[in-house]
């Protein structure tokens, strides 16, 4: 008979040789876990399994000895008999406890025999799945974030339109200088304001993007003078070429902008200067590095890589760093140049990976898929400027925004155009098969409720087939092209938008430019 005292002393740690050891079951000692049985007052019967190797323990030192002395060398003792004493009144317990920097899972059950005579435990290691569950979490943190970035900017976009239209109506007719000081400002205003949504959009991936085929090589020497006037003396920018690096199709613009926001990252991390190296080279992503990484697809990439000797970064940090208006620069900046980098590689098809360490500087890596050729479409940001002139011409305009349609209408008119308008796509089309006189373009937004800009655009040159097509867009979707939202040779108006650009827009649609 054991006293009181001895059970207590056995389940806390004190070693008492059993009469009799349980029977190993068969196999146990090849799996991948650490398998343990307890009697009912606590001490180890048995433990066995492969994961004992890894945890430098011999079944001969823990056999006898309370669960608590077993699970105290990993920190988790009193999760462990809390656990175990639980299991005693048949509740199945799990709690997790860490060992060699790895985390482990440990399931504890009564062992049955009539009555409860003790528990059986099992422990697993579960690092990668936590890894990968941490990264599934972020990624849907990401994706929700973007999906309310989205819908902000393009609320701005139409805000900032018709303020930037007004303002600019406004101005024409003021004679006064101070007034017209007050209201350049104002349109200054909404520009700058322009820019922050043009970030916003650029994280929820929702960009209108010109891809083009480009050589990282050829990007990374193009900035290369610029980057080292921006990242100044005290910080030393190392490139190098790599022969034969494959080519991306990106827009270049939103290239540069990733290129420049990563190297201005790095420089930040480097207050008392250090070094930044670019790095450039061919990279094949097979299936177990995408799935350890939850990211991308499997295939040929080419990765964009930018390292620095800075400060470093913590695990909490880094889960951090891509939300938008997230900084740790101390007030410096708006939080938005990494936010940005994620949205335009995420838009490119491309994803992003960071390694840090505080003290020991970060690395960067951006992979985009590596392409052979691509295919181009018309976009009003690439097409010579012309006059802001007006026209005779019909116009049929589909806004849904009501402030931004009757702003719309009062420019195009002041200019002689013809105006037909409708706030969405059933009164566009009811309108078109009203109207006995010729339309001559469709001014549409893309995004609509029911109905979006392309479709509308098909129905009506079904009825139409002469008709041209502007697409006015706030938001449209970063991958437009290949989803099959705008047509391919579809003319493109970005919000905001100012009266000229407006005008400009229209004589290219119309004049077939």
């Amino acid at each position: 008979m054991i006293s009181r005292e001895g059970e207590e002393d056995r389940a806390e740690g004190g070693r008492l040789e059993p009469d009799a050891l349980a029977p190993l079951p068969a196999g146990f000692a090849q799996l991948p876990a650490v398998v343990w049985s307890t009697d009912r007052h606590l001490s180890l019967s048995w433990v066995t399994g492969a994961l004992l190797d890894v945890l430098r323990i011999s079944p001969g030192e823990v056999v006898g000895r309370g669960v608590g002395d077993f699970f105290r060398r990993f920190g988790a003792e009193l999760h462990a008999l809390s656990a175990h004493r639980r299991a005693l009144g048949r509740n199945a317990i799990r709690f997790e406890f860490e060992a060699e920097k790895r985390i482990y899972e440990a399931h504890v059950v009564p062992q049955l025999d009539g009555d409860v005579v003790g528990t059986i435990g099992l422990a697993i290691d579960v690092s990668e799945t936590r890894v990968l569950q941490d990264q599934l979490r972020a990624a849907q943190r990401m994706e929700s974030i973007g999906r309310l970035a989205g819908g902000i900017a393009h609320d701005f976009n139409n805000l900032l339109t018709v303020i930037e239209s007004c303002s600019a109506i406004l101005a024409s007719r003021l004679t006064d200088e101070k007034a017209v000081e007050d209201v350049e400002l104002i349109r200054g205003m909404a520009r700058k304001a322009g820019d922050l949504v043009a970030q916003l959009l650029a994280f929820a991936r929702r960009q209108v993007r010109k891809p083009e085929v480009i050589c990282l090589n050829a990007v990374v020497a193009d900035l290369s003078k610029m980057l080292e006037r921006v990242i100044g003396e005290d910080v030393k920018l190392k490139t190098a070429p790599t022969a034969g690096l494959g080519r991306v199709m990106v827009d270049r613009g939103q290239l540069d902008q990733v290129l420049m926001n990563l190297v201005v990252n790095a420089r930040d991390a480097m207050p008392n200067g250090g070094q930044i190296a670019i790095e450039c080279r061919n990279v094949y992503m097979d299936e177990a590095y995408i799935d350890r990484h939850a990211a991308g697809v499997p295939g040929p990439y080419v990765m964009l890589a930018v390292s620095d000797t800075g400060v470093g970064m913590d695990r909490q940090t880094q889960a951090r760093i891509f939300e938008p208006f997230f900084t740790n620069k101390a007030g410096r900046g708006t939080g938005l140049g990494l936010a940005t980098v994620y949205g335009i590689v995420k838009q490119s098809g491309g994803f992003v990976w960071v390694y840090s360490e505080p003290g020991r500087g970060s690395t960067f890596k951006v992979y985009l898929p590596r392409v052979e050729d691509a295919p181009s479409r018309r976009d009003s940001r690439s097409q010579p400027a012309i006059r802001s002139i007006g026209g005779d011409e019909t116009i049929l305009l589909v806004e849904d925004d009501d402030d931004l349609r009757r702003v719309t209408r009062r420019i195009l008119m002041a200019r002689g155009y013809t105006i037909l308008e409708a706030r969405n796509a059933g009164d566009a089309l009811l309108l078109c098969e009203r109207y006995t006189g010729k339309i001559d373009l469709l001014l549409t937004d893309v995004v609509m409720p029911q109905m979006n800009g392309r479709e509308l655009s098909h129905r009506i040159r079904s009825l139409r087939p002469d008709v041209s097509v502007v697409y006015m867009s706030g938001y449209p979707d970063g991958a437009a092209v290949e989803q099959g939202l705008v047509d391919l040779d579809a003319v493109y108006l970005a919000k905001p938008f100012t009266p000229p650009q407006l005008l400009d827009c229209l004589r290219l649609a119309l004049d077939g430019i």
